[in-house]
């Protein structure tokens, strides 16, 4: 079957226009121009005079791509950026950007016709009008940057826009509009926003991270809905309106410090949503060898909360090392993020011969008991009863200096009584007492 072959008239040329850009393209119009210039497609080069039939597109001059030419390949920028006025990919139109191929479109209209598709892949477009894709339109996004300057954003019925991995940013001077189709549910990747105020009608989804900078505004309007899935990075009191806003957990601090032999952890949440808690796990670090993460608490979160939200958790009874801790947040429904780990030094002591006081003391049936060494030796500790009898031998072996070593002496067959225990080290040796209580 042939492909049929329009003719292009004067009459038409008011109305038909544009098209283009990427790697590959192919394309035509509906929109009033005064200047335009057709591709004849001899060759793929966009750059190429011999390829149109009034120069080169600029941003006074349209682009007139024909489905049934040669595809025109967009390069990447060097001594210019490919641009063009108004661009709509019709329908069997194909616009492909090449690796970083860069196009702006400078007119007010940037438009998918049923049956259109622009590839992005890794390539960059700013639109600097208004974006319409209509139904069946196809906008592949891929690992590209789509940055919308214009005032609307209308997604049609029936539209697909794949967000792939790409970063969508509103940069608009004035106020903005995304609309959306009711019946639909429209996903981003990662979002920018920097306009001073955009208006969201529709549903939508962001699934990677949202930024909104400071002095922005989010309006979302009534029986409409926001959900950011991934991280959230701005004011949340900057999202408002009359619909639905579903918030990550957003945390503002996460620290560890080290109290002698305990980690003491400490982070704050801006907002929750759907926060069931936080798993507390650690791992030891130990060179090039980690141990595998354990789960060593649990910390109940808010639930769902706009308000400021202060934690804290203590992991005690730990040996003297380095440790990385991380929190685990996990929604009711089951889902969890990781945040980052932060490492903390555990035990480190002055490098002497030293012997703590038992706690608790008098104790009942367990006590803990710390000492240091001024060097890497033997050590040994001993416990005795009040007529001079060893009861139990609680550490024999290499203690390393600079770390404080605990031990725990548990008593619940011994009677009440007085107890001592012995540190030995070297040529000195050191005696405390303690009392077991019943």
């Amino acid at each position: 079957m042939s492909t049929p072959h329009h003719t292009i008239t004067p009459s038409h040329l008011a109305e038909r226009v544009i098209v283009v850009v990427g790697a590959f393209l192919v394309f035509c119009p509906t929109l009033a121009v005064s200047q335009f210039t057709q591709w004849k497609g001899v060759t793929q080069e966009w750059t190429s005079e011999a390829n149109w039939n009034d120069g080169v597109p600029t941003a006074g001059k349209s682009a007139l791509i024909s489905i049934n030419n040669q595809p025109a390949k967009v390069p990447v920028p060097s001594s210019d950026t490919a641009r063009t006025l108004n661009l709509e990919v019709q329908q069997g139109g194909l616009l492909r950007f090449d690796d970083f191929g860069v196009l702006i479109v400078h007119g007010s209209q940037f438009r998918i016709a049923p049956h259109g598709t622009v590839d992005l892949g890794r390539g960059t477009v700013i639109s600097k009008g208004n974006l319409t894709f209509f139904n069946e339109g196809y906008f592949q996004a891929g690992e590209g940057t789509l940055e919308f300057r214009g005032v609307t954003w209308q997604n049609k019925a029936g539209s697909q826009f794949d967000p792939g991995t790409s970063t969508v940013i509103f940069n608009g001077s004035g106020s903005q509009s995304l609309i959306i189709d009711a019946a639909s549910t429209f996903s981003l990747n990662s979002v920018v926003i920097l306009s001073p105020f955009l208006s969201i009608t529709g549903h939508l989804v962001i699934a990677g991270n949202c930024e909104v900078a400071e002095g922005s505004q989010v309006f979302v309007e009534a029986g409409s809905s926001l959900t950011i899935q991934g991280t959230f990075t701005g004011d949340p009191s900057s999202i408002g309106g009359g619909g639905s806003v579903t918030l990550p957990v957003q945390l503002t601090s996460f620290t560890v410090t080290a109290q002698r032999l305990e980690a003491v952890l400490q982070w704050s949440t801006a907002t929750e949503v759907n926060n069931y808690g936080f798993e507390i796990e650690r791992r030891r670090v130990s060179g090039s060898m980690n141990e595998p993460w354990t789960m060593v608490g649990f910390v109940r979160g808010a639930g769902t909360s706009t308000t400021p939200r202060e934690y804290a958790f203590r992991d005690s009874r730990i040996e003297a090392g380095r440790y990385a801790y991380r929190l685990k947040q996990v929604d009711f429904g089951g889902s969890y993020s990781y945040t980052f780990a932060a490492d903390i030094e555990i035990g480190t002591a002055a490098k002497e011969l030293a012997l703590g006081s038992n706690y608790p003391n008098p104790f009942n049936p367990e006590t803990s008991i710390e000492f240091t060494v001024p060097r890497e030796g033997r050590a040994t500790l001993r416990v005795f009863n009040m007529i001079g009898q060893e009861v139990v031998t609680l550490f024999d072996g290499v203690a390393e200096a600079g770390r404080i070593h605990r031990v725990t002496f548990s008593g619940p067959s011994l009677p009440s009584g007085l107890y001592f225990y012995r540190l030995e080290f070297g040529s000195t040796t050191v005696v405390k007492r303690m009392m077991l209580l019943k």
